[in-house]
């Protein structure tokens, strides 16, 4: 609606149409009550963008804010019903380059991921599967959820004992997903709160936060395990892509990478990016259809992961939540909750490491 005309409906006499309310309440993620109040609802505070030279909140769509306001509201129950929560976190405080690949390397050490991990997963697909599971097995709430991808790749929201990721679903393939979930980590271990694109570093934070992620996907002792001899020094696309596929990497990130090893020449990553143009092969096309639909059980363990199943199956299990306030706080149906907490526990180390998984 044009400016004009919202400011002049807003202000009709007697009032604005009921229609008009709902929508500009949809639009904030607000009830409609709201304008009827005398004073307004407590709302929450809007997180960081870490996008921003000075990280300070910004205007998000409607879609974003839900997603902010579901890992919220997970959030605020496992505080409030005392969930497990994390054991001890390595503290992110390192700041030269040298010093976060070593604590990354440390880091990588603490969730258990091995070279063997990476190399025996078939796939970036299943490597990012491997690496969010062992990071939930800590007691980190990983999320996925699907907002513009104008708006950032991901966000966390810190806390000691439950930190919450939430990785943006939109379009990011899973390689590409992989480095935001990782990038996303090291401000869990940093304790900030934000949003952020991995790929966008216009200060010093998430140029840590890069540098952490790179570090810890691809340390340089673990390079000629999983690459092997054969290197480009001046890669084209194809040798990038090879190079991906080896590391289970997005491209961009692989790219990036290399040159910062300087395996790469100076300039590949530039070069890479002036090749694909617009065609970034780290974001998918979405749409197609033609195949069936997939079980239920795996959108949600896609949407919720492993360690909301294993907190809140506790908390239904005592009686400290029914099924319809769990409904109300994730957006999880009843008919879908026991299905989905069984399935998680029923999966055999076999079954984990091939597991694959749909956004639906």
């Amino acid at each position: 609606m044009d400016p004009t005309e919202l400011s002049r409906e807003l202000r009709r006499d007697p009032e604005p149409k009921s229609d008009l309310l709902r929508s500009v309440a949809r639009e904030l993620v607000l009830p409609a009550f709201a304008f009827y109040m005398e004073r307004l609802p407590k709302l929450e505070e809007a997180i960081p963008d870490f996008r921003s030279l000075n990280p300070e909140p910004s205007a998000k769509s409607r879609e974003t804010v839900e997603a902010i306001r579901l890992a919220e509201g997970i959030q605020r129950t496992l505080i409030e019903l005392e969930g497990p929560g994390v054991a001890a976190l390595p503290k992110f405080t390192a700041t030269t380059d040298e010093e976060i690949d070593r604590f990354a390397l440390k880091a990588r050490a603490h969730f258990l991921i091995t070279l063997e991990d990476q190399q025996e997963s078939k796939d970036a697909r299943s490597f990012y599967v491997l690496v969010r599971r062992k990071i939930e097995q800590l007691g980190i709430v990983v999320l996925q959820d699907s907002f513009p991808r104008e708006d950032g790749s991901g966000f966390c929201l810190a806390h000691k004992a439950h930190p919450i990721i939430l990785v943006n679903s939109k379009q990011q393939t899973r390689a590409r997903r992989l480095f935001t979930l990782v990038h996303e980590l090291a401000h869990v271990l940093m304790g900030q709160t934000g949003i952020s694109d991995p790929f966008v570093r216009k200060n010093v934070i998430e140029r840590r936060c890069n540098r952490f992620a790179g570090s810890f996907l691809a340390p340089k002792s673990y390079i000629s395990g999983l690459l092997g001899a054969r290197v480009t020094p001046d890669p084209d696309l194809d040798d990038v892509r090879w190079a991906a596929r080896k590391l289970k990497l997005s491209q961009e990130a692989t790219v990036l990478r290399l040159e910062q090893l300087s395996i790469y020449r100076a300039g590949s990553h530039s070069k890479w990016l002036a090749l694909v143009h617009s065609d970034n092969p780290d974001y998918s096309k979405e749409g197609g259809g033609g195949k069936q639909p997939p079980a239920q059980e795996k959108v949600k363990l896609a949407k919720f992961g492993f360690a909301f199943a294993t907190a809140f199956k506790r908390f239904l299990d005592q009686g400290l939540i029914s099924e319809i306030n769990l409904y109300r706080t994730s957006g999880l149906k009843p008919k879908y909750q026991r299905s989905y907490f069984d399935f998680v526990n029923s999966l055999s180390a076999n079954e984990l490491r091939n597991l694959e998984l749909d956004d639906g």
